[in-house]
């Protein structure tokens, strides 16, 4: 399997596809694409500067906050991919977060993770009008296979275990302002990033 799905059993109505793409090294073209619009409509991801990744607890936070905002009309970005790269960040400027959390614009290869929302419900009341099936996920997952490029490697499973081992602790550190507050224990240092990223704005 080369992607994994998630679900918050808060919104039992979305469904996440997740992947991580190790040593992307198209990413600059597929960020320029994506910014000029040159890109196909359809090609519609989250895509997330896995450095700044260190667990799937960090990613469940942001996807809570994105789903809340959305439910309660308080999304200020234009899409739900675009508030879930902004809802990962420190930062109330979108453009910024675009810049310090989705695809980076230096490096020779770079990490990837990519989500894609989906909606399992009614067409009417998706918005995007995504459907969750088996063949819908294998759809996408030869879209990002066929984008990407990283030796033919493709995409893995989102695990803890993969997300630590691209994780990069300098950026973490740097990307979320934690200064005298970063630990190098992990699981002090995932406390608070969840923590900041549950309290943005307040």
């Amino acid at each position: 399997m080369t992607y994994s799905t998630l679900t918050l059993p808060q919104f039992p109505h979305y469904r996440i596809f997740a992947s991580l793409y190790k040593n992307v090294k198209n990413h600059r073209q597929i960020r320029d694409g994506i910014r000029s619009g040159s890109i196909s409509a359809d090609f519609d991801f989250a895509f997330l500067n896995a450095a700044n990744v260190l667990s799937l607890e960090q990613i469940y936070s942001a996807l809570f906050r994105c789903f809340v905002d959305k439910a309660n009309g308080k999304m200020k970005a234009n899409t739900i991919h675009t508030e879930l790269i902004s809802d990962m960040s420190t930062v109330k400027n979108i453009m910024e977060a675009l810049t310090k959390f989705g695809i980076p614009s230096k490096g020779d290869t770079v990490d990837l993770v990519v989500l894609k929302v989906l909606y399992s419900g009614d067409e009417d009341d998706s918005g995007d009008g995504n459907s969750f099936s088996p063949d819908a996920l294998k759809k996408i997952s030869g879209q990002l296979d066929s984008a990407i490029e990283n030796d033919g490697a493709g995409g893995c499973c989102l695990t803890d275990t993969e997300l630590e081992s691209t994780a990069d602790l300098h950026k973490i550190r740097k990307n979320y302002k934690l200064s005298d507050l970063f630990s190098e224990d992990r699981d002090r240092l995932n406390r608070l990033l969840i923590g900041t990223i549950q309290l943005k704005g307040l």
